[in-house]
């Protein structure tokens, strides 16, 4: 049986996983996708399951692992994907911990708004191109901005399904920049000046997420930009998580 179950998408997650199995904690790391779960690299005491769980799914899992723990290391803008992980140990009687990475301090020049829909309306009432660095789940909204296929940039990861939700949406040629991050401030400003963008819009991804980086290169191309807030949520950091073990192992 593994002693914790690790949601992890993202870096603090897969750091995470890589501790635990260091240090002889049985762990099970469950990633959203193929890609994520290939980021992880199997050993004696890390097991690697990728693919999206349903509620049913999760209670599946922890009834037949019955871990002492589970550690939500998911992004923290992945409100739903969290409510249903906590809804399935509540369910289970299973201990829960949320896994957070920082906030990114706040910018007094950036324009913070309080969802997606939010952004894609305040940018309607705009000129000027669009540099968006939201990741491809939340294009609909920006989809519904005037001349978008003009206007709006998307940088998405190089994945098949990240492309494909793009052209789905009306992105095409190139309007869809497919690279990997985090990305430095110089490469942030290039493909501002690259594509003559007036506005770049991100999430607080802390930073880890190379929210810093978005700010500076934003700065340096004389770029406004728009920050998502993130989700209302309460967790511990990963080096909180870290000492914990430290000290349970040391007990």
């Amino acid at each position: 049986m593994y002693k914790a179950i690790v949601f992890a998408g993202t870096t603090e997650g897969y750091a995470l996983c890589e501790f635990l199995a260091e240090n002889h904690v049985p762990v099970y790391a469950c990633a959203a996708t193929e890609y994520g779960g290939s980021l992880l690299k199997e050993n004696e005491f890390l097991h690697v399951s990728a693919g999206r769980l349903k509620i049913e799914d999760m209670e599946e899992l922890f009834q037949r692992e019955a871990p002492e723990i589970v550690l939500d290391a998911t992004h923290p803008y992945a409100a739903e994907v969290t409510k249903n992980i906590r809804t399935a140990c509540e369910n289970g009687s299973i201990r829960y911990q949320r896994v957070l990475r920082p906030e990114g301090e706040k910018n007094r020049e950036a324009i913070y708004v309080e969802s997606t829909e939010k952004a894609a309306e305040f940018l309607s009432g705009t000129e000027g191109n669009i540099f968006l660095t939201t990741g491809s789940k939340d294009l609909e909204a920006f989809s519904q901005i005037p001349d978008f296929r003009k206007r709006v940039y998307v940088r998405v990861l190089p994945l098949e399904d990240s492309i494909r939700c793009c052209r789905m949406q009306g992105y095409e040629g190139r309007h869809i920049i497919a690279m990997q991050g985090p990305f430095s401030a110089e490469m942030n400003r290039a493909h501002l000046r690259e594509y003559n963008c007036r506005f770049l819009v991100t999430k607080d991804g802390g930073k880890t997420g190379g929210f810093e980086e978005k700010l500076k290169g934003a700065q340096e191309a004389g770029a406004e930009v728009l920050v998502i807030r993130r989700p209302f949520d309460q967790g511990i950091s990963l080096e909180a998580v870290i000492r914990e073990v430290k000290e349970w192992k040391n007990s």
